[in-house]
């Protein structure tokens, strides 16, 4: 976890030298952060909004193989997605948990069931896990999935992957680093290189944008993983050209009543033949995704009606009954995911082009980019690593081998927590027991035992949410405002927009008390929250999809 002084610690750290800076506090940044500091290097996480405020916290919230890469013959990025997700099932049950996908074939598909099959075959073949995919009847892919459609259905195939929240996995990863001695320093950016006579890099000048004030900052190696900004940054630091293409994946969030899922289900859309799927969550269903290239601001996406209407339309393909319809989404959002360029054939969609990363170094920068949410951790050790080509000698030579291959991140807790913290708790609810262990995990025990009986009952109406939790959120969650809290620790804006609303005067009350935020501050952070919580709701749709 974050200590309550570690902005104050940071910005006491850029008096001496770094041995190299991390710009981007998305999954990738943060990881390199974490492998960093693991390491031994002196390093600084640089992010110009909140942990996970872009891409990572609007992705679809799969740690997952990648089944359809394999019908474009990524092979590779397959089978490390294989191997990154057993290791995190593993190694992080309270972030990332299994999940049943089933995938029904049907008569005229355009890729048939024993295609399939096939590709299934080999995704057995890349995991060492004893769950292998295999078939079941109409009536138990019912029960898996109600409502699913029947009619022509060829197989029904059932394998195994894993989902997680895209946002509190990115915070876990960034903890972890700060906990080996990493510094993080959000709400901040870097406005310029510092160069020597002769080019070599000496620092970048980095402007603190909670205070306005600027700082020099010494390092030798500059560390760009921002993503789909990594082009904003090459050009801010002098280097020409484009490297990514922005990629548009925009999703609706349904209540969990309305389809009722005990495993995520894949449906061929009807208009283009791509593979839509619907995930369930403790906290509803996640419908995705859409795929195309962006070309509006990257600040601020938002979904375009015609990718609303697509969704739906994938919904009415897979199910029958009572069709879904705009008036049961309670959430919508997009996020733009980077593509590389070089992976990107002539007249080739989003969906096909390669989701390998690329790292490469331009005069004292070492780009990241490209990837999934699944290899954040091999991504990093291969960044680190072209990283230490760069150093100093002397500075490379102390760096040891990476160790992140077999570290839990931080808040390591049990997958039966929520079970153990109602057993041990008699005046706590069970859906806040289990909410609780859900968003915090092992730090809910000791939630759980500063809290008084009544800061252990629901905050508002129905929620899951109380007083005790959000205390150890803003205590030791690296929050600085409403926002981050409301939209990334609790999730609760992207889940429940109309309960946001409801809980941001009691949160924004607790948040006053622990931050020190005066009566005009809190009126602001409200403002705020209630323009940033638009972007997730279906009143945030716009033509353009952008900002």
């Amino acid at each position: 976890m974050f200590h309550r002084w570690w902005r104050r610690a940071s910005l006491a750290a850029l008096e001496r030298p770094f041995d190299l800076v991390v710009i981007g506090g998305g999954i990738n940044g943060c990881g390199i952060f974490f492998d960093a500091a693991q390491r031994g290097l002196r390093v600084l996480l640089v992010e110009r909004q909140d942990l996970a405020s872009g891409t990572s916290s609007r992705s679809s919230k799969l740690i997952h193989g990648g089944l359809r890469y394999l019908k474009s013959l990524q092979l590779g990025v397959t089978r490390t997605s294989v191997r990154e997700r057993d290791r995190q099932l593993a190694l992080n049950p309270h972030l990332v948990t299994p999940l049943p996908w089933l995938y029904p074939t049907y008569r005229g598909d355009t890729t048939p069931g024993w295609k399939a099959e096939l590709g299934l075959r080999i995704y057995d073949a890349l995991t060492k896990l004893p769950d292998k995919h295999g078939r079941v009847g109409a009536h138990e892919m019912r029960v898996m999935a109600p409502g699913v459609a029947t009619d022509g259905l060829d197989r029904a195939l059932v394998y195994q992957d894993a989902r997680v929240d895209d946002a509190r996995l990115t915070w876990a990863v960034a903890a972890t680093g700060a906990a080996y001695g990493g510094h993080v320093l959000t709400r901040a950016e870097p406005e310029e290189l510092r160069r020597g006579p002769g080019g070599d890099l000496l620092g970048l000048v980095i402007r603190d944008l909670e205070h306005g004030a600027t700082h020099d900052v010494t390092t030798s190696l500059v560390v760009n993983a921002t993503g789909v900004w990594v082009d904003q940054i090459r050009h801010r630091f002098g280097l020409d050209g484009d490297t990514v293409r922005p990629s548009r994946g925009s999703h609706i969030l349904l209540a969990p009543d309305r389809l009722p899922l005990r495993a995520a289900v894949t449906v061929l859309h009807p208009a283009d033949r791509r593979p839509a799927f619907l995930i369930p969550h403790p906290e509803g269903v996640l419908v995705g995704t859409t795929d195309l290239f962006h070309g509006g601001e990257l600040d601020d996406p938002r979904p375009t009606p015609e990718e609303i209407d697509y969704l739906l339309a994938a919904c009415a393909a897979g199910f029958v009954g009572e069709p879904v319809t705009h008036a049961d989404i309670r959430g919508a959002f997009a996020g733009v995911r980077p593509i590389v360029e070089s992976g990107i054939r002539e007249g080739e969609t989003p969906s096909s082009a390669s989701r390998e990363e690329a790292i490469w170094f331009e005069k004292g920068i070492l780009s990241v980019a490209g990837g999934k949410l699944t290899t954040w951790r091999a991504t990093a050790e291969e960044a680190l690593d072209e990283a230490l080509k760069h150093l100093p000698h002397d500075v490379a030579k102390k760096a040891s081998s990476c160790a992140t291959a077999g570290t839990p991140l931080a808040r390591l807790a049990p997958a039966d927590l929520g079970e153990r913290l109602a057993g041990a708790t008699a005046e706590m609810p069970s859906k806040i027991a289990h909410g609780m262990a859900r968003r915090l995990g092992a730090a809910a025990w000791i939630a759980t035992d500063q809290a008084a009986d009544s800061e252990l009952q629901p905050l508002v109406g129905h929620s899951d949410i109380c007083a005790a939790e959000v205390r150890m959120h803003l205590r030791h969650g690296a929050v600085l405002h409403l926002s981050d809290l409301l939209l990334r620790r609790l999730r609760v804006g992207m889940w429940h927009p109309e309960t946001a609303r409801d809980l941001a005067v009691p949160v924004a009350r607790l948040a006053a008390l622990e931050l020190g935020w005066d009566t005009t501050r809190r009126g602001a952070e409200l403002e705020r929250f209630a323009e940033e919580l638009v972007a997730w709701t279906a009143e945030g749709v716009r033509e353009t999809g952008a900002g």
